[in-house]
């Protein structure tokens, strides 16, 4: 397998830098009103979007600490309810930002991060709740990842900016397989999963905190990706069924 590039960059870093370059899943699909209505737009007070989100319950976004660390409640809105992230939506603000107390940003351990609302989601057709993860998943198919991030791959200067919401199909890949692709990495954790999609389709920049569903549950939190990004190397997602006693006791 040939990598263009060693480099790790989580999905966020490219646009929290205030770099405007491209703004969604590379290869994917345009979404429709009602396909996924847990995604949320984390945006700046500008209406910048910087990372993605999903609601898990009224008043609360799962998302990556990566995408929260440093922020401050008022510093980060919560658009929901549209596939444009410009037009269509509401916007929530901030209450409180719980960042994982472990989380470390150089390993990138324990990506994940919740977002308490000041209102609650008001629930229709276009915005709803995912139920969390339930299992610890081995592997699978067919799972869906979805965000406004980056659609080219950061090697060049091209710049995309399209409104609509992406979507595209991946695969979880065992430990092995994504521990295989990654000799003497020190950041593959037992609580992260690896999602494979064919060359030229994945996760990019803006992605971050982003859901991965699987049989109708957020499984996953979009968190770092090779450098470019699209190439045949997995991309790496927080898992959440490993943080589930940890979600609960903040939600308390």
């Amino acid at each position: 397998m040939l990598l263009k590039s060693l480099v790790v960059i989580t999905l966020s870093v490219a646009l929290v830098a205030g770099n405007p370059k491209g703004n969604r899943i590379i290869g994917g699909y345009d979404a429709t009103d009602g396909q996924i209505p847990y995604q949320v737009s984390l945006q700046t007070p500008a209406n910048f979007h910087f990372c993605g989100g999903s609601i898990i319950a009224p008043r609360w976004v799962l998302s990556a600490a990566h995408c929260t660390i440093g922020r401050a409640p008022a510093a980060v809105n919560v658009y929901a309810g549209s596939v444009s992230r410009a037009s269509g939506g509401v916007y929530y603000s901030t209450m409180r930002i719980v960042n994982h107390p472990t989380y470390d940003s150089n390993t990138i351990e324990n990506d994940i991060s919740l977002i308490e609302t000041v209102e609650p989601f008001v629930f229709n057709d276009n915005t709803q709740p995912i139920a969390l993860g339930s299992s610890y998943i081995l592997s699978g198919t067919g799972a869906t990842i979805s965000g406004w991030g980056r659609t080219n791959t950061m090697d060049n200067d091209v710049t995309e900016v399209p409104d609509i919401m992406q979507w595209m199909t991946a695969n979880i890949l065992t430990m092995e397989e994504c521990r295989a692709e990654r000799p003497g990495s020190n950041n593959i954790f037992d609580n992260v999963m690896c999602v494979s999609s064919p060359s030229g389709q994945g996760a990019c920049s803006g992605d971050s905190g982003g859901p991965l569903v699987y049989d109708g549950e957020v499984h996953g939190i979009a968190s770092f990706v090779r450098v470019p990004c699209g190439t045949d190397v997995s991309d790496v997602y927080e898992r959440v069924y490993s943080h589930r006693s940890w979600i609960a006791s903040v939600m308390v």
